[in-house]
């Protein structure tokens, strides 16, 4: 159903990619996590988070759209819209390395 375009990130658990449906061409990214090496207490973490984010609906809040799992390789992938212009700690990052403060209040809100 999607064709993985690009590795945008990676942490302890996983990464994240930035793929496209086939469909429809539309662009989305997936938070691709491995489960099967996670505790009991780790997995109700991330059952949570998969529920907390399929409910939220807001302007400024990255949008939840769907969810696979791969019982054989034990991994979730948690597919949730695409930001073009990254995330805020990439957006913080920028604006340290070019050495500018703060961030125009209408940028925030």
């Amino acid at each position: 159903d999607y064709d993985v375009i690009s590795t945008i990130g990676a942490g302890s658990y996983g990464c994240c990619k930035k793929i496209q449906r086939r469909r429809d061409g539309k662009i989305f990214v997936w938070k691709e996590l491995v489960y099967g090496e996670m505790t009991e207490q780790e997995k109700m973490l991330l059952v949570s988070e998969v529920n907390v984010l399929r409910e939220l609906r807001h302007p400024h809040i990255v949008r939840y759209h769907d969810r696979i799992i791969d019982r054989h390789t034990a991994t979730i992938y948690i597919i949730m819209e695409y930001c073009e212009g990254g995330d805020l700690a990439k957006k913080i990052d920028r604006k340290k390395k070019q050495k500018k403060s703060g961030m125009d209040e209408a940028f925030v809100w």
